[in-house]
């Protein structure tokens, strides 16, 4: 860009002088020094005249192009002028020293300056920190040097307060009419806040919105980069996948809402107990991955294992509930289990499977057998979607034995799966399956139908009145529209309501919600029993025991297995079967299955049993043959069906 310095303004009134001067001294040269001819005087004085007039006419030329000149000049300044006031960019120029020359409007409010001028001879050092005033001046210095303007250019701008913004800015060379460079002209646009939003949008690309982690995108992207440096170095690399037990229980319970502030709180506490260096990221829904690198060894991989899981078994206050929750985790390692961040993941999750399979709430390194029982869950995932629709799930039914009578008082519906290629399959294997799908309150329904239709074939088969019990899961109670289903259900097959009981989880009493409560009043008001299965092993207040319009406790198998030779066991199923008591609640013992646990249920008013003791789950078949004896003997199950599924 060439810059117009003002041209020197020289009065019209001193022009004229000048001319009339000029005029004059042509005169006097063509005016004669001999005597006066008045002849050729008139000559002369016509040869005057026009060179006056010539003379005048050149001067009143001149005085026009300098008119149009300084009009020019005025309005290429006046343009400037208006340019700098009211654009809106920053826009300034600077001499061959990098200072200030002149600046537009909002380059001064940029700055916070009243008066553009203010800045004038000022010079980047004094308005920025010395790393970007010394990076501005290189770049000046270089298009001065050059001839080469730099357009288009996104600098970070740091300010002496530690303040950080983005302009996009664009220099060129500064020429004189000459064509020399006398210093360099820039404008440049503030975009921080674009930047602020690309930020945003990567940040967001590359993070989970509700937690903060990293997601699945930047977990591959830093875990391949771990995985390199570690091959480099020669180090060990852990992923960690964890999965939080049940976690639709709380969905379910508390509502998505809930289980949202329940992963967030989760997330503060993973990153709480672990190490800088260590990857934290959410997975997807309830599941998380963990990435040590460079970990020494497979102890101090279960340390972290164990510190995690210790971590998040400490309550949570979650929309005032009191939560405690287990986790799952699954451990592979670099390079023994994989070499790429699919394959390490693909093993974790093998390997979190196996631990929610041997128990919950506990953490499993992966084996290569795993692989194949990765594949057969997949597998029974795919299947379960058409299952229902095929006929495939089954009930069997296990009694439920008086204490004092030995007569069969009940029976519970446990569900089966008929897999055309693998047989029969127990419910630990594909309930939680049925869950995580959704499929829960579909298939739930099917089974409340079932039992209560075969109910009423016993009882018009002439066979004693039972009740039948069938559990209810947190899906079907908050998903299914319970009432209603139960209501359809007692009117389809016309059993008669006091003959049927609903077993409810006991973390469904994560909820103590009125809304809870008051399904629970609507089932009761049908004719309906309720009961409370595995009654001890949930987290949940004891509070609900008051409020809940209960029936009925269902004391959970694991105590049972502990009586012979566990005192705490002993005193734990005293203590449920005296607040049972207490309550006006009758009490069940579940998985019963010595003698010696039999005598210490009925020693301490236990009224009703049922467990292998008498009879495992059986099919509806073969359960008629027990209920037309009336009574279950010790010895009352025939051969032919003591290898029946186990609950």
């Amino acid at each position: 860009m060439k810059w117009h310095q003002n041209m020197p303004r020289i009065p019209v009134v001193v022009i004229a002088l000048f001319a009339m001067l000029l005029g004059a001294l042509v005169a006097a040269r063509f005016m004669p020094a001999a005597p006066i001819d008045w002849n050729r005087s008139r000559a002369f004085s016509v040869l005057n005249l026009a060179g006056i007039g010539f003379v005048a006419v050149v001067v009143v030329c001149l005085l026009i192009l300098k008119s149009m000149d300084v009009r020019r000049a005025r309005i290429q300044q006046d343009l400037l002028e208006a340019f700098l006031e009211h654009i809106p960019d920053n826009v300034y120029f600077k001499d061959r020293d990098s200072r200030f020359i002149r600046i537009s409007r909002a380059m001064a409010g940029f700055f916070g300056l009243a008066d553009p001028k203010q800045i004038v001879n000022k010079s980047d050092s004094d308005l920025f920190s010395s790393e970007h005033a010394s990076k501005a001046l290189a770049d000046e210095q270089e298009i001065m040097n050059t001839g080469r303007s730099l357009v288009g250019i996104e600098e970070k701008e740091t300010w002496p307060d530690g303040r950080e913004g983005w302009a996009l800015t664009t220099k060129i060379p500064l020429r004189n009419r000459k064509g020399e460079i006398i210093g360099t002209m820039g404008i440049s646009r503030d975009i921080t806040e674009r930047k602020h939003f690309e930020e945003r949008i990567h940040h967001m690309a590359l993070h989970d919105a509700l937690t903060g982690l990293a997601n699945r995108t930047l977990l591959h992207d830093l875990l391949g980069q771990t995985i390199a440096l570690a091959g480099r170095n020669k180090k060990r690399v852990a992923v960690l996948m964890l999965d939080v037990d049940r976690f639709k229980h709380v969905n379910d319970s508390l509502g998505h809402h809930g289980g949202d502030r329940l992963l967030q709180a989760m997330s503060v506490r993973l990153k709480s107990c672990l190490r800088e260096s260590d990857i934290v990221a959410r997975f997807g829904g309830d599941e998380f991955v963990i990435c040590l690198p460079s970990i020494a060894g497979k102890q101090d991989i279960a340390n972290v294992a164990h510190k995690v899981l210790a971590t998040l078994v400490e309550p949570f206050q979650i929309e005032g509930h009191e939560l405690r929750i287990s986790s799952s985790i699954g451990i592979s390692q670099y390079p023994a289990d994989g070499e790429s961040p699919e394959s390490m993941l693909q093993a974790a999750d093998a390997a979190m499977h196996e631990a929610k399979t041997k128990g919950r709430g506990i953490y499993r390194f992966f084996a290569p057998e795993l692989n194949q029982d990765a594949r057969r869950r997949q597998k029974l995932e795919k299947d379960l979607h058409q299952a229902c629709a095929r006929g495939e799930f089954v009930l069997y039914y296990q009694p439920m034995v008086s204490t004092e009578s030995s007569h069969i008082t009940g029976v519970e519906a446990l569900m089966r799966w008929r897999h055309p290629e693998e047989g029969l399959i127990p419910p630990n294997q594909f309930i939680p399956l049925l869950e995580e799908l959704g499929l829960m309150a579909e298939v739930g329904r099917w089974a409340l139908r079932a039992a209560c239709l075969q109910n009423v074939a016993w009882e018009k088969e002439g066979l004693p009145p039972i009740r039948v019990a069938v559990n209810v899961s947190a899906q079907q109670f908050h998903r299914g529209n319970l009432v209603r289903t139960v209501e359809e259900v007692l009117r389809e097959t016309g059993l008669d309501p006091h003959r049927l009981e609903l077993e409810l989880t006991e973390s469904l009493t994560l909820d103590e919600s009125e809304t809870t409560i008051q399904v629970m009043h609507d089932l009761k008001r049908l004719g309906v029993s309720l009961s409370l299965d595995d009654f001890g092993t949930g987290w949940s207040s004891l509070s609900y025991l008051r409020r809940f319009p209960l029936g009925r406790l269902k004391i959970d198998r694991s105590f049972m297995r502990d009586i012979p030779s566990e005192p705490a066991a002993k005193a734990v199923v005293r203590s449920i079967m005296d607040l049972a008591r207490n309550l006006g609640l009758a009490c069940t013992g579940e998985g019963v299955e010595t003698m010696q646990q039999l005598d210490y249920l009925k020693d301490h008013g236990c009224t009703e049993i049922q467990g292998f003791l008498y009879s495992p789950p059986l099919p509806a078949d073969d359960c008629r043959e027990l209920l037309r004896l009336g009574k279950a003997g010790l010895i009352a199950v025939p051969d032919r069906i003591a290898d029946c599924v186990q609950v």
